[in-house]
């Protein structure tokens, strides 16, 4: 079989489809995409004609949108050979579940689920990969940190610390060294210098936080009569996950989520800091996300307009 998989390049739950592929198949052809740049790839591949050299096409932890679905699902040669496999609420809100080859779903009897465990599992339910103790807990430990159960339910700084070392190397120097251990090992272990790198990451972020905090710009915004009080900054994508504790513990200003502008992507992140569905606020700018995590791009008309606001 000729398999091409569609993965979000920008966390840990991307990349565990990449590495659970390389376990499933002898070969197959990935490629990246960032948060809001899926369709425009797909559709390449559409366009020059190489997507329907393919069997099967999966996409994971991202979501085609209109008018691309439509196209597809109108498309006989293309339709019942791509598998979408999503968990983001957002996807469902807007509709983009309605076609057969659209999986959606937040979650199940197993808890909340990420990309990495919906394709782990659809691939062991359809007899493509044998399960190993090795992708076992990767996959946990990858459903964990993307649905923050690793803070809020098990306390485990484990699914952290991949994230870590996803951030501070890379995606292809995290895929390597994840693949090669999916081959040889039989359980998640950090060696000395993953550790150390780990380790160096703790330590600048600390003075990123600080620094950040120092600069940061409060703006209340009104979505549908609910009023969001959003404390902004600017900060580097790998950070992103490390601010909602840092200000919940002396959040001075009372805000209800920070938004982080990245300086290295075209996304803003938004966390939660109270009891809040921050995935309105992603929305309403043109974005996605769950509950207590969400984003949307930078050049949306809407949030241009905030922008020129806060940074006068």
């Amino acid at each position: 079989m000729k398999i091409l998989l569609f993965t979000h390049e920008q966390d840990i739950d991307g990349m565990g489809s990449i590495i659970i592929a390389s376990q499933a198949f002898s070969s197959f052809d990935y490629i990246t995409c960032q948060t809001f740049e899926v369709n425009q790839k797909v559709k390449e591949t559409i366009d020059n004609g190489k997507i329907y050299d393919y069997d099967f096409i999966y996409v994971t932890d991202i979501c085609i949108k209109e008018p691309l679905l439509t196209q597809i699902s109108n498309d006989k040669r293309l339709k019942d050979k791509i598998i979408i496999l999503d968990h983001h609420k957002s996807e469902i809100e807007e509709g983009n579940d309605k076609y057969p080859f659209v999986n959606i779903i937040v979650s199940n009897e197993k808890g909340k689920q990420s990309g990495t465990s919906l394709f782990y599992n659809y691939l062991i339910t359809n007899n493509l990969l044998k399960p190993t103790s090795f992708l076992d807990e990767l996959v946990e430990l990858t459903r964990q940190y993307d649905t923050w159960e690793w803070k809020d339910i098990y306390k485990n700084p484990k699914a952290r610390m991949l994230h870590i070392l996803f951030e501070q190397q890379g995606y292809k120097e995290y895929l390597n060294q994840m693949i090669k251990a999916a081959e040889t090992e039989t359980k998640v272990e950090f060696n000395p210098n993953q550790l150390a790198i780990i380790d160096n990451y703790e330590q600048n972020l600390s003075d990123e936080i600080t620094k950040c905090l120092n600069e940061i710009k409060v703006y209340s915004l009104d979505i549908l009569g609910v009023t969001y009080k959003i404390g902004f900054v600017k900060s580097l994508y790998k950070y992103r996950n490390d601010f909602e504790e840092a200000i919940s513990k002396n959040n001075i200003y009372d805000i209800d989520a920070v938004g982080i502008i990245m300086l290295d992507k075209n996304t803003v992140s938004y966390r939660k800091i109270k009891n809040i569905d921050v995935s309105k606020i992603g929305a309403y700018f043109g974005g996605k996300g769950h509950k207590g995590a969400a984003s949307n791009p930078q050049d949306n008309q809407k949030f241009i307009k905030v922008l020129s606001l806060i940074y006068k």
